[in-house]
């Protein structure tokens, strides 16, 4: 899974200079420096919706579009999406069809149980790369308390060594054919960030609050 994202380092203009796509477009919000965000925070999300690249902001935690109650009364746990069977679920499917994105993330926070503790580790580029690129589903929505653009992280089953810290890890894209996600390409033929391109350490157990945010959360420790 993954519920705890790094945004802290990105640029707008970074990330589009990276995946050569030019400058952004005028009113590019600028991400978010946070190095410790929940789900139903803000993250950026690039889509295509009519051709053109552009990033903007969207809550992380999806809601169809068919939803017409408050965000409360949206009972179903969907931060995260399952890449085996979104393109199914009546939750997911025309997002799936319709409504892809890849959410550029610094990194991201996992729980690795050892004994009966959890200890957090961060996972991020292991080169000089500026993000991670998440593969994930978007919606456009007007409800009585939120209108805006919502979004899902979809994750997969982990390899290994990702999978001695946890079973499933999100759909983490290689940058050369990231893009490709957005035009509809198969998700099981699209490569994968390679594990040599991820480096992964233990961290503070202070990341497990959401009040705590800063560097030092991503600092490697003893453990």
């Amino acid at each position: 899974m993954c519920g705890r994202v790094n945004l802290a380092g990105l640029s707008s203009r970074e990330l589009f200079e990276w995946l050569e796509l030019g400058k952004p477009p005028a009113g590019t919000p600028e991400i978010p420096s946070r190095w410790n965000v929940p789900p139903t925070s803000d993250l950026p999300i690039l889509r295509r919706p009519d051709g053109t690249a552009r990033l903007d902001l969207a809550r992380w935690w999806f809601i169809p579009h068919w939803h017409r109650g408050t965000l409360s009364e949206f009972k179903a746990t969907t931060f995260n999406a399952r890449v085996e069977t979104a393109a199914t679920s009546p939750t997911f499917r025309d997002a799936w069809r319709r409504a892809r994105c890849v959410i550029p993330v610094s990194g991201y926070y996992e729980w690795q149980k050892r004994g009966t503790e959890r200890q957090p580790l961060y996972i991020s580029p292991a080169g000089n790369a500026p993000a991670l690129l998440l593969a994930g589903l978007w919606s456009s929505v007007r409800l009585p308390d939120f209108e805006g653009l919502t979004c899902t992280i979809l994750t997969e089953t982990a390899p290994e060594p990702m999978s001695s810290i946890h079973n499933r890890m999100p759909v983490i894209l290689s940058p050369d054919r990231a893009l490709d996600w957005l035009d509809g390409a198969d998700a099981s033929a699209l490569p994968r960030l390679g594990l040599p391109g991820l480096a992964w350490h233990p961290v503070t157990r202070a990341v497990g609050s959401v009040r705590n945010d800063g560097p030092e959360l991503i600092e490697p420790i003893d453990a």
